[in-house]
């Protein structure tokens, strides 16, 4: 007798009511009657988690000595225990369309939150009068609220079809002749923009000097420091033009800075970038305060490299690259610098080179840029790298600054641990609202190239107690490795479509570059500091953990510390790092980097000091490759 059907394991993302009911479909396609036989057949493909479920909920008894239905009430039971019909109904009442939801999705949720309501015969008026007040659209609501004797089936009509015409209408716009039209006069206006806008380069923005148009500005709402007047900042502003002024803090910065304001950000991903995708890099000086530099063997040529933790990659100089050109074999990239004001850099291309530092010697990328400047050795050539800082302090800086910051450093090393540091006091919360219906995403699949890296990820991860192995979950999220340049991966969680969609946004502001002059300008020394996995160092209460729970072919994970992905952890680290140097002043949190300065050596130190101190009193710690006293 043929069979019909397959069966599989119980997955645990299906809900245990929709497993049996499949069961039951299958029993009956396949003339399955004899009670005991579709027990057995139950116990023998639900999978080795559910069955060891079962064992645990009837110790000592074992599954065979009881009969399906015992077991399929067991299980249900333990797993969806009847919840209380005053909160299904509260649930069903506070629901209301998200803005990326269909009408259709809307009302399969609503219908999802009614199971154990209890309705009855009302069922449909009540889903009717959840969908007009809920539908988060004006339009659609009057509309229905227009309609005489509205049943729920011609409500759901009405709302479908209008937002069925609303898509179809968009789909034209934007295809048709309007389109078209528009791209003409956008194209008219670049035309004139362009030759009569003097020297300035083609899509400058008269709002920040950037390479987009005005209306796409982010500076659009912020206040001009040299004006006061909102639309533009002060480095664009056309008051300053006529009566040669910048504010004071704005000039003695600009002046002090300009020689070696240094690039970059690496951005692998595309030409328009939000506002976090766009990292400031702070490396600056002046003649009286001399770059630290290091030489470093490249393919056989001895190189001098300007130490720079604000760069994301090592680049050299055209110049650097003709001289030694035999001894580079470079291929195209993709690869877009920006400096941190948001100007890209020209890249002629990419090499693989040797790299000899001491006793050390690496394989590592290079990148070779259309600029005349410094090379630099960036943080991907930093993490590789064990520079004898204490040789390149001696070099630079004088016999008294490097002795005074060297006893500094000394006294606060447990600040520069290996280990992760741990915030102390507080535990990060994520917020999200108690109607939210739970998001479970099946584990992606990995390529095998990729399935050992992110294995030895997740161990590494475990062992630091940075995540939780679990058996079970309602939320989770597939993961998304990313490849670093030396092999190894980062594991993100693609918490887009899961609590990013639900939760409370924390928008605690992240310092902006007008922050930046106000905040450093006029000091005479600098430090940069860079904390060492940075988010990860604060906790996450216990409430939040099933928020940030990922799904991998190992299984499901719970974060213990705050990740990366999450919408609101730049809010919540930002605040977090405020608060912890709240009081000391020249100092400026940029997210994972703390930006210090003093107006004398001496003040510069104090402040350096006192700051290591909140540190070693929260439990922050940072990492080796900072930029002390340029």
């Amino acid at each position: 007798m043929p069979t019909y059907g397959k069966l599989d394991s119980f997955d645990e993302s299906e809900d245990w009511t929709q497993y049996v009911e499949r069961m039951e479909h299958y029993f009956n396609a396949n003339e399955i009657d004899e009670e005991d036989q579709k027990r057995d057949i139950v116990l023998s493909v639900c999978g080795k988690n559910t069955y060891k479920l079962i064992r645990d909920l009837l110790a000592p008894a074992k599954p065979g000595t009881k009969s399906l239905a015992d077991l399929t009430k067991l299980v249900k039971d333990h797993r969806d225990p009847v919840p209380s019909e005053i909160i299904q109904r509260f649930k069903f009442n506070s629901r209301t369309r998200h803005s990326d939801e269909s009408v259709r999705t809307f009302i399969a949720a609503l219908r999802s939150l009614t199971e154990h309501c209890n309705y009855g015969d009302t069922l449909n008026a009540m889903l009717r009068d959840r969908l007009v007040v809920g539908i988060k659209s004006d339009r659609i609501q009057r509309r229905l609220l227009a309609e005489p004797n509205l049943t729920f089936d011609k409500a759901l009509e009405i709302a479908t079809a209008m937002e069925t015409a609303e898509k179809n209408a968009q789909d034209i716009q934007a295809s048709g002749t309007i389109g078209t039209f528009q791209k003409q006069i956008n194209k008219v206006s670049k035309s004139y923009t362009r030759n009569n806008s003097g020297n300035s380069k083609q899509g400058d923005c008269y709002r920040c000097g950037g390479n987009h148009l005005a209306a796409e500005c982010r500076f659009k709402d912020a206040k001009c420091h040299s004006c006061k007047k909102k639309g533009h900042i002060a480095k664009k502003c056309r008051s300053k033009s006529d009566n040669g002024k910048l504010s004071e803090n704005h000039r003695e910065f600009k002046s002090r800075f300009k020689p070696r304001a240094h690039f970059m950000e690496q951005d692998e991903t595309s030409e328009s970038e939000s506002e976090n995708e766009v990292y400031s890099v702070f490396h600056f000086g002046n003649k009286s305060n001399e770059a630290y530099k290091v030489q470093i063997n490249v393919n056989e040529c001895e190189i001098a490299m300007e130490i720079d933790t604000g760069a994301s990659v090592s680049i050299i100089s055209e110049d650097t690259y003709k001289e030694y050109k035999s001894k580079f074999r470079i291929e195209p990239t993709s690869a877009k610098l920006r400096t941190y004001m948001g100007e890209q850099i020209p890249v002629i291309g990419r090499a693989i080179v040797n790299v000899i530092y001491k006793k050390e010697s690496a394989k590592l990328p290079l990148l070779i840029v259309k600029r005349k400047g410094p090379n630099l050795l960036g943080r991907d050539w930093l993490n590789k790298l064990q520079l004898d800082w204490k040789d390149i302090f001696s070099v630079v800086g004088s016999d008294n600054q490097s002795r005074d910051l060297n006893v500094i450093l000394e006294a606060n090393k447990e600040v520069f641990k290996d280990e992760l540091g741990t915030v102390k006091g507080m535990k990060a919360k994520i917020y999200v609202d108690e109607s939210a219906v739970p998001k479970y995403f099946k584990a992606r699949p990995l390529p095998y190239g990729l399935k050992d890296k992110v294995e030895k990820e997740l161990e590494r991860l475990e062992k630091e107690g940075q995540i939780q192995q679990v058996e079970f979950s309602d939320w989770a999220a597939p993961i998304v490795p990313v490849v670093k340049e030396n092999g190894s991966v980062r594991i993100c969680g693609d918490y887009k479509v899961t609590v990013n969609a639900v939760s409370k946004l924390d928008n605690y502001p992240i310092p902006k570059t007008e922050d930046l002059y106000a905040t450093l300008g006029g000091g005479q020394e600098y430090t940069k500091l860079d904390l060492n996995q940075a988010y990860q160092q604060i906790e996450l209460d216990e409430d939040s953990k099933r928020y940030v729970t990922i799904n991998t072919h190992k299984g499901l994970f719970r974060y213990n510390r705050l990740p990366y992905g999450v919408a609101s952890s730049p809010g919540i680290f930002q605040r977090t790092l405020k608060n912890v140097v709240q009081g000391i002043a020249n100092v400026l949190v940029q997210v994972d980097d703390i930006l210090i300065t003093g107006k004398t050596r001496e003040e510069h130190l104090n402040t350096l000091s006192e700051v290591f101190s909140r540190f070693k009193r929260i439990g922050v710690h940072g990492r080796r490759s900072c930029l002390f006293g340029i």
